[in-house]
């Protein structure tokens, strides 16, 4: 049995937060939308990010020492759009969005402001798996906002999140 070369977009059916990835690297800043973004352990914490080939990330984050992860709120898809939508290549989106940021305290990349949770990553690894890097981050500070919950992401759609299934 060969494996599949490609997945049929009705059986990706994954839900996930929405995390916004910032990373800073000589002077140039840049924040991306992230689906594939996890926690990967608890002992030591580390969050795993996956970076697609053709993202502008991606040349950042391959020189980055630190990067931060946003996990933006349901009052906040606005953010997720404008960073998913456009290229850093093209433009400055957290300057032509105004998107709200703050300086972190342990890496120079900044912070989402009134994001569900933030963490302040140390770059750990980098392994290319296909068309993705993943790149594994030890927080060295993770703060979450009790008032704000994650917004959640599927099959290109950004959605809130309602009752607790039982």
């Amino acid at each position: 049995m060969q494996p599949l070369t490609q997945i049929d977009r009705e059986a990706w059916r994954f839900i996930n937060s929405v995390a916004i990835v910032t990373v800073s690297v000589e002077g140039v800043v840049n924040a991306m939308s992230a689906e594939w973004c996890a926690p990967i352990s608890l002992k030591p914490p580390l969050i795993g990010v996956f970076v697609g080939e053709e993202r502008f990330t991606r040349g950042l984050i391959e020189r980055a020492t630190t990067f931060g992860v946003s996990l933006i709120a349901e009052d906040q898809a606005w953010i997720g759009r404008a960073c998913g939508r456009h290229s850093g290549k093209e433009v400055d989106k957290i300057e032509a969005f105004r998107i709200p940021v703050e300086p972190a305290q342990w890496i120079d990349a900044p912070l989402i402001v009134g994001a569900a949770a933030q963490f302040e990553c140390r770059v750990r690894d980098r392994r290319v798996y296909g068309s993705h890097m993943l790149v594994v981050g030890e927080p060295l500070r993770a703060v979450g906002n009790p008032d704000k919950r994650a917004l959640a992401y599927s099959r290109g759609r950004f959605y809130t999140l309602g009752e607790e299934a039982v």
